[in-house]
């Protein structure tokens, strides 16, 4: 049987990342960053949007603040929303390349449980203390247990869009807490390629103690979507941080 060829993440998949997308209402989203984030941030605050993806969460938070910029690590995901009409920078969100002082910084849906290293997780909240300004916040939601065995109840799913065919594979290792989405992407021409996606699913603390020890202290956690607050138990949290 022939070798299926592996692609860099987010390569294949922007193909469909819309479509396997469709259900969320990232005008809602934007209306939530925005509502949490209005008691911290001053009424013209410059923003930066981390792991942006195809930048439709960034369409509708531009919105509310103009001096935005949206960044991702995919070059391919950037360049599929031509609707945004954005700043974009490509980049690794552990090395953020700006001097410039944000009073707002941005990242949503798990994008950072794909740092799958204590290591990578420290970094990213060490670049966030270093641009984020005085009074600025950095606000990011993670995916926690409770949401990876939710997902792996309905493990596979199919579908086909714009003549791209995907199947996708979900499993959820509780030993390593790897959390891992295995896309099979078949283009109109027949070629087939895999994308293998891999999040860590860190304990709620550690969260707490490196956000800590990079000099945040944080402000809200809350149960992703609510102003409740957010706990171990919870699928979801939102976190604002500030600096110390």
């Amino acid at each position: 049987m022939e070798k299926i060829p592996k692609s860099k993440i987010y390569t294949d998949v922007s193909h469909i990342y819309d479509h396997i997308m469709h259900k969320v209402r990232y005008d809602y989203w934007a209306d939530y960053i925005y509502a949490i984030s209005s008691d911290y941030v001053s009424d013209k605050p410059i923003v930066l949007e981390l792991a942006s993806g195809n930048c439709n969460l960034a369409r509708f938070l531009s919105e509310y603040y103009p001096n935005f910029i949206a960044s991702d690590i995919s070059h391919k995901m950037l360049d599929k929303n031509s609707k945004a009409h954005l700043q974009k920078v490509c980049c690794d969100m552990t090395m953020i390349p700006f001097n410039t002082k944000f009073d707002l910084i941005v990242s949503a849906f798990d994008s950072v449980n794909y740092l799958v290293s204590k290591i990578k997780l420290a970094a990213l909240f060490s670049e966030v203390c270093r641009t984020i300004s005085d009074n600025g916040i950095f606000t990011f939601d993670v995916s926690l247990e409770k949401n990876s065995f939710r997902h792996i109840k309905y493990p596979i799913r199919n579908g086909s869009y714009k003549g791209f065919k995907y199947k996708q594979v979900t499993n959820y290792d509780p030993i390593k807490n790897i959390h891992q989405n295995v896309f099979y992407i078949t283009y109109p021409n027949g070629s087939v390629f895999e994308e293998v996606h891999i999040q860590k699913i860190y304990q709620f603390e550690t969260y707490f103690d490196l956000m800590d020890s990079a000099g945040l202290a944080i402000k809200e956690c809350y149960n992703a979507f609510t102003f409740k607050n957010g706990s171990s138990n919870s699928s979801r949290v939102q976190f604002i941080a500030a600096k110390k």
